[in-house]
Formats: C-alpha cells, structure tokens, sequence
C-alpha cells in the first residue's frame, strides 16, 4: 500500500512538472546568486524583411517569435533587421542593477525597448552610434538595466548590421561585466602591444636596410592590427572616438590594406618570379584588385558589401597562389619556404574557422571569434621567422661582397706570385708613409735590382727564376721591421719603404743589412743559386716629398750603383760598396 501511494505522488509530481515546462520555457531567471546568464537558450527572434516594423507591430505579433535554429549565437549574414524577445524572471533577492551585452562589435545598430508595452524610447547601442553616446564606453555593446527584484520583465531588441549577425547576449550584474571587459581589455591590449612592436620593428629595418619586404611586413601588420581593433571594438574606444566613417568601415579597408601587402611579402619572400613566372604575375594581380577594391571603396564607389565580399574573396589568394613555391622551397629545406607552411597552417584553420562563422555555420563563441585573431598572429610570428632568414642572408651577401671586393682589391694591390704589393700597393703604402715623415722622423725609399738574376733564369727557366724571386720577397720580409714595407715593381727589382730613422746612419746601416742578407745563396730547382742585389735609395723629406720624385732619385741612385761595381748601397753621390766575391 505505501509502494502505491509513493508512485501515485510521484507520477503526480511528473505530472506537474512537465505541465510547468512550456510555462518556463524561454525565461530567463535571475537571482542573488546569478552573476552572468547567456541568453540565446531563450532568446526568440522574428524577422522582419520590410525593415519598417516598430515595436508595438512587434509584439502584436508576438506568437510569430521563434527559437532560432542555427548554430550558437550565430544568425549569419542578414540583411534585414530582426526583433529578439526576452522573458526574464527576477526573483526576490536578485539585484536591481544589470548590465545586457552584445559581445560582438560589428552590429551597426541595436535598440533595446525595455518597457515594450509603454512606449518609451528605446536605449540605443552600435557601431553605427558616436562612441561618446553608447550607454556604456565598452569595446562590446553594452547598457545598463533597472529590474525589479520579484518581477517578471519583458525585453524586446531590434538589431541591424551589415555584417553577419552575430548575438553573445548576456546579462550580467555590473561587476561581473566589467570584471570580463577588464579581461577581454588585456587581452586584446597583450596582442595589439605584440603588432606595435611587430609594425616598429620593421619600419626600423626597413629604414636600416632597404629592403620592400620589411614594407610589405608592415602593411600586413598595420592592415591586420586595424582589422582586428575595429573588429574588436577597441578601435573607437580608444583610437577614433566618435568618427562613424572608421567605425563602420574599417575592418574590410584594413584587411584589403593587409591583403596588399601580403601579395607583396609572399611574393617577394618565396622568390616567386624566379621559379613560377605565371604565379608571381597572378600574385602581383590579385595584389593590385586588392588595392583598387580599397581606393575604390575609400572613394565611395562600392559599398560595404561588396568591399567585404571582395576582402573575403581575395584574402586567402595570395597563400592559394604562393603554396606551390613554398612547398617546393620547403622540399628543397629551405627555411623561407617551411616557416610560410607552417604559418599557413594556422592561418588556414584560423581563416575556414572565421569563415565558417561569418556565414551563420558555427556558433559564436569565444574560441571561434578570436581564432582568426590568434591565427594570423601565429602566422605573422612565422613571418617574422622569414624575415629573420632575410636579415641573414642579406647579411651574408654584405659580407660576401665585403670579402669580394677585398678579394678584388687584393688582386689590384698585390703582386701575383710574390703576394707583395704590386706597384699600385707601393703607391699607396708610400702615400701613407711619406705623410708622416719629418726632419726627425724620416722615410727611406730603397730601390732594389737583383744582380747575377739573368743567367739563373736562362740557365734554369723561368720556374726557377720564379722560385728565386719568391725566395728574395721571403728574405727581405725576413730581414726587415714589420712596419716596412716591402714591394715588388715588376721584373726584378723591389722596394723596400722604411720609416721612423732617425737620420741617414739609420738609413745606411738598414741598406747594409740587406746587402749582406743576400750573401746566402737561393735554393731553385735543386740548386744553389747566388743572386746579389744594387740598391739606390733617397730620403724624404731631406730629398723630397714626392713619391715619384723619390723613386726616380732612388732608382738613378741604383743605376749608379751599378755603374759602380754592382751590390752596393748608394744615394744620390754617396756610395757604400761591399765587396761582389
């Protein structure tokens, strides 16, 4: 008996609770313990394809109010405006004070009849709004509310956009409103610090290096980082204010900015032109349909819809036309082309994500709002990666070309198989040296002639006269201070630049070590070869401070020299011998 009357009350309590179902269905209740509440569980929305109807027509029609069928929050791209009706229940010791927030800032307009039924002016909200007359200064669209605790309140809302109809309502207390903008505000203040230091960082390069993919960098960032501030709502509330031009239609300009850019960078990047002709000139095409789609619609000649429309189509072009490069670069483990790959693959999910949402397929949550977001910031990181590898290469041409140049200057300066200065070094060493001279500081110029060298050549060949005149540089280098310096004209004579004596004994007792230097033979093609030396030298500034004039006093000296008996020391008149056996 007590089984039977436990199930009769329970079936009763069924009873009655299904019964309350329809009653409570689309309520949203609110308590002391409610601190946000999403409301599209319970939101019901109706058309309205004229675009005229007003709020009493609205609710007159009140039994025409649906649940919405698509995906969470998403209503997809509308043209016409939609009427949203809210039931909400506030219990007793619920709050007075709410705030209702539209979590997505591209709703151009969004009217919130609080009292439907009275007739009073309904609190405006929206993009297409001055920034200084939205009911709360928000990134999001948000306004205050006034329920009674112990009430039943009825809301009903007009929303109109250009954009895809995306509706995050909640209702919140105002602390955990603002507790949230607080977040959502450093988020969005983290990311917008990261583009800022990602759009200066390549300014400065490219005003270090000069190079038109640092540019192209910069416009992806400036054009994304736009797009994403007026996307995010932070543009008007902390950039342009009150300017509705910018508000409204900025996010589609700024992405077909990015978009140029990106044509650019990817172009430039993957060094298109050189191994798919056809695709950089598509590349180069799709960049400049993004460019006029953008003056065109800064100018007023197309309208929102078809600048978006044009943004969406040519957006993911420039990574369409550019894979092929890149996974052959990547293939071939170049770095350029595995960062871009890498990079589009975050791009990509970010982008099909954005897309999808846009068009009324996902729902509209916080993951899938700020994917594309998160997505082209893994992407430009990539990016950045490229442009790293860029610095370094051009690095590496700049020491390259160093390296070539002090190649080619060597081979201009420097005797070929003595590895000495040639006769355009010397003119340069002496240059130098004869800068620095003075009465107490002199430079001594000696010009050499090897004695006894022409019978080695013709005895032995020219191989051996070779080895001979490679010996000579060695022993004169060997012989000398390291500051001289020590050249070969041509033939065989040298010259042999020394400065800092102190006067002409310095310079005789130098010459005389180099005489007796050369009583040691040279070993040249197995044998002992004798090779004396003549020198004729002058000093400047005691017999001039013209590098040719002294040459030619040291090289009359030399010929004297020769006259005199050979393998001795002479300058101008004066002459130390030794003797030739």
């Amino acid at each position: 008996m007590g089984h039977l009357v436990f199930f009769s009350r329970a079936c009763a309590a069924l009873v009655l609770w299904l019964s309350a179902l329809p009653a409570l269905a689309g309520v949203i209740t609110l308590d002391a313990g409610t601190r946000s509440v999403e409301a599209w569980p319970a939101l019901r929305v109706l058309a309205d394809p004229s675009g005229v109807m007003s709020a009493r027509e609205a609710l007159a029609r009140r039994a025409d109010f649906a649940a919405p069928a698509g995906p969470y929050a998403n209503l997809g791209p509308r043209t016409e405006p939609v009427w949203i009706l809210l039931d909400l229940r506030s219990a007793a010791d619920a709050p007075r004070q709410w705030v209702l927030s539209v979590d997505y800032a591209s709703i151009d307009r969004i009217e919130i009849h609080a009292a439907p039924a009275s007739g009073a002016a309904p609190l405006l909200m929206g993009r297409a709004l001055p920034f200084s007359q939205h009911p709360i200064p928000s990134a999001v669209h948000a306004a205050s509310l006034v329920l009674e605790p112990g009430a039943q309140h009825e809301l009903l809302l007009r929303v109109q956009t250009r954009s895809s109809m995306l509706l995050p309502i909640a209702i919140s207390t105002p602390e955990a409103f603002h507790a949230r903008e607080a977040h959502r505000q450093l988020m969005q203040g983290l990311m917008a610090g990261a583009m800022l230091c990602l759009l200066l960082y390549s300014l400065i390069q490219l005003t270090v290096v000069r190079d038109g993919m640092f540019f192209a960098y910069a416009l992806v960032i400036g054009g994304t980082g736009l797009f994403f501030f007026s996307y995010s709502g932070l543009g008007p509330q902390h950039l342009w204010g009150d300017n509705e031009w910018l508000s409204t239609n900025l996010a589609p300009m700024a992405v077909l900015v990015a978009i140029v850019g990106g044509c650019w960078f990817v172009g430039r990047a993957l060094q298109i032109r050189l191994i798919q002709p056809l695709l950089a000139r598509c590349l180069q095409a799709a960049g400049a349909l993004a460019g006029a789609a953008a003056l065109a619609f800064a100018a007023g000649a197309i309208d929102y819809r078809l600048a978006q429309q044009a943004a969406t189509a040519l957006g993911p072009l420039p990574m369409l036309l550019a894979i092929p490069a890149a996974w052959k670069r990547a293939w071939a483990r170049e770095r350029v082309g595995i960062y871009m790959l890498i990079g589009w693959g975050a791009y990509s999910a970010a982008t099909l994500t954005m897309a999808a949402l846009l068009r009324g397929w996902v729902g509209a949550t916080d993951l899938t709002e700020n994917a594309f977001q998160a997505g082209a910031m893994f992407e430009m990181l990539m990016w950045m990666r490229v442009l790293a590898v860029r610095l370094e290469d051009l690095r590496a041409s700049a020491q390259r070309a160093h390296l070539e140049r002090d190649a080619l200057r060597s081979l201009a300066l420097t005797d070929s198989l003595t590895g000495l200065p040639n006769r355009r070094g010397l003119s340069e060493a002496l240059e130098q040296a004869l800068a620095r001279s003075s009465p107490q500081h002199l430079t001594a110029v000696y010009l050499l002639d090897l004695d006894g060298f022409k019978p080695v050549n013709d005895r032995l060949g020219h191989e051996a006269g070779d080895e001979v005149l490679v010996g000579v540089a060695r022993r004169l280098q060997a012989l000398l201070r390291g500051s001289d310096v020590v050249a070969r004209l041509g033939g065989d004579e040298f010259v042999v630049v020394a400065a800092g004596l102190s006067g002409d004994a310095d310079a005789q007792a130098l010459g005389r070590k180099l005489l007796d230097g050369f009583r040691e033979p040279f070993a040249a093609a197995g044998e002992a070869c004798r090779v004396g030396i003549t020198i004729g030298y002058a000093l400047a500034p005691l017999d001039g401070r013209d590098a040719n004039g002294l040459l030619k006093r040291a090289d009359a000296a030399m010929y004297a020299g020769k006259q005199a008996g050979r393998h001795c020391l002479t300058r101008g008149q004066a002459t130390v011998g030794l003797s030739a056996a």
